[in-house]
């Protein structure tokens, strides 16, 4: 199983350590014996400054994964006590909204907020599809959904729901207001066998967010497409249910932090 410390490059436990006044061996030795540590360190009010707070880019402090752990656990730290969340309305428009429950539950599991650190770094530093797609259109990909070989399937399928999640809880002022064309929603409900009425719902051009609700909706079929397929964490499944959630957390983490970075990340080392 995937950890944490796994993700952490030689760099970012040096710089871990410098901030924690600590030594980056034994930090490295606590976190194999401790693993949950991890979350107070990343927590920490002091970590977040000393990565955020410097003049050069985070990204030339520490690596893409702690960078997104540290916005991460600092979304999560604002939704714990919040009441309301401002949520999306429209394009550059946001307004309160108090259903923050399933926000703070989605939160509380450990997996699913490493699986929301892992999605966003594997944007920042695109990793291949097993398939010669355009690893950032859903088009281009779900064209090669019947072509792939059964082992690559269940890879494209987790990818598919990966960047449904990233576009509409990164970008939602630019996929929120897109009404999907009917074209494009039988190519991309068809990869799921999605029935003519579920198809055309992708299309509803009465809802106030029809691109986030057509997302949401293939992106849920797409995870769950993907943990029948065997290959996939239980953690997929679990977020497969709590799409919605997953969005709206990434909306807060987008609108709070991430909008301040840019995304051009050198290699960590």
């Amino acid at each position: 199983m995937a950890s944490y410390l796994d993700g952490l490059s030689g760099r970012d436990l040096r710089t871990l350590a410098a901030i924690t006044g600590g030594d980056a061996d034994q930090l490295a030795e606590d976190l194999k014996t401790r693993p949950w540590a991890i979350h107070d360190f990343l927590s920490d009010e002091d970590v977040f400054s000393g990565v955020m707070g410097r003049q050069a880019h985070p990204a030339n402090v520490v690596s893409p994964f702690l960078l997104f752990a540290v916005l991460v656990h600092a979304a999560a730290k604002d939704l714990r006590t919040a009441t309301f969340v401002n949520d999306w309305t429209g394009p550059q428009s946001r307004l309160p909204v108090f259903d923050v429950a399933p926000l703070q539950e989605f939160i509380e599991d450990p997996s699913r907020m490493f699986f929301l650190v892992r999605l966003l770094e594997s944007f920042a530093m695109p990793a291949p599809v097993p398939v010669p797609a355009d690893p950032l259109d859903l088009n281009d990909m779900a064209m090669w959904v019947d072509q792939a070989l059964p082992s690559q399937r269940a890879t494209l399928m987790c990818r598919l729901g990966d960047l449904s999640l990233f576009m509409s809880g990164v970008f939602p002022d630019h996929a929120g207001p897109r009404s999907m064309p009917p074209t494009e929603a039988e190519q991309l409900g068809g990869t799921i066998d999605m029935t003519s009425e579920e198809i055309l719902q992708l299309c509803d051009r009465g809802s106030l967010s029809p691109g986030l609700d057509a997302l949401e909706s293939l992106g849920s079929r797409w995870y769950e497409s993907a943990v029948e397929g065997g290959s996939a964490p239980p953690v997929v499944a679990d977020v497969a249910t709590r799409f919605r959630a997953a969005r709206r957390v990434l909306n807060h983490l987008s609108d709070g932090y991430l909008f301040e970075l840019d995304f051009n990340w050198p290699s960590a080392a």
